[in-house]
């Protein structure tokens, strides 16, 4: 029997094409998946960060000439206590009574803040005493502190309550301005009992515990 060598040549030629088309394509398919990857790789992340912090600001009071507080009434921090000049505790027709206390910006504890204040003095309350109806008060800045206990408004500027107001009457929302630098601001509170009050009215009467409240506002640029 005679073998054609020529068509065995091509089918051998035929199937070494095939497994070289094969291949390449195996081949493109595993270059086609590291081109995949290759490009994942190319790529970078720069982070950057920041942490932002409110200005440190308050108005702080002082009460007794030595501490400096925030008196808000917040828990553990308790309203403060005016020093009266001596007989606030047992007042007479025509008697006025002195007290000083002093006011700043501060950061903490620690003199001048980020921004200027303005200050308003909301009247006095409650005003449910017996006596309450009988005094009348005033308050002047610039009166040191050794002025006022001797019972003297001498040095003031305007008053920031005028005299003869009632205890409940409130300062204008503006009445103060306190410096950033901390700058001290006196005041001195001046209370007076009625001269006309007849004693059998008032004789053992009380305010009761009375409250003013400093608001204060920041002055922002």
């Amino acid at each position: 029997m005679t073998t054609d060598l020529s068509h065995e040549s091509e089918r051998d030629d035929r199937s070494v094409r095939r497994r070289k088309v094969r291949a390449l394509l195996a081949g493109g398919l595993v270059l086609g998946v590291g081109a995949a990857v290759t490009l994942a790789a190319w790529t970078d992340n720069v982070f950057g960060q920041a942490e932002f912090s409110a200005a440190n600001w308050n108005v702080q009071g002082n009460f007794d000439g030595t501490t400096w507080g925030e008196y808000d009434q917040t828990p553990g921090n308790a309203a403060g206590s005016f020093s009266f000049s001596t007989g606030f505790n047992a007042m007479g027709p025509g008697d006025t009574v002195y007290a000083p206390v002093s006011l700043r910006v501060g950061k903490g504890t620690t003199a001048g803040g980020a921004y200027d204040a303005t200050v308003k003095l909301n009247g006095a309350t409650p005003s449910t005493g017996a006596l309450f109806p009988h005094l009348t008060y005033t308050v002047v800045p610039g009166v040191t502190r050794a002025d006022c206990l001797a019972k003297s408004l001498a040095g003031g500027t305007a008053p920031i309550v005028a005299a003869g107001s009632a205890l409940g009457v409130s300062s204008a929302d503006s009445a103060l301005t306190l410096l950033k630098a901390g700058t001290e601001v006196p005041l001195c509170f001046a209370v007076t009992m009625s001269p006309t009050v007849a004693a059998s009215t008032v004789a053992g009467t009380t305010t009761g515990v009375v409250t003013w409240r400093f608001d204060a506002t920041a002055v922002l640029p």
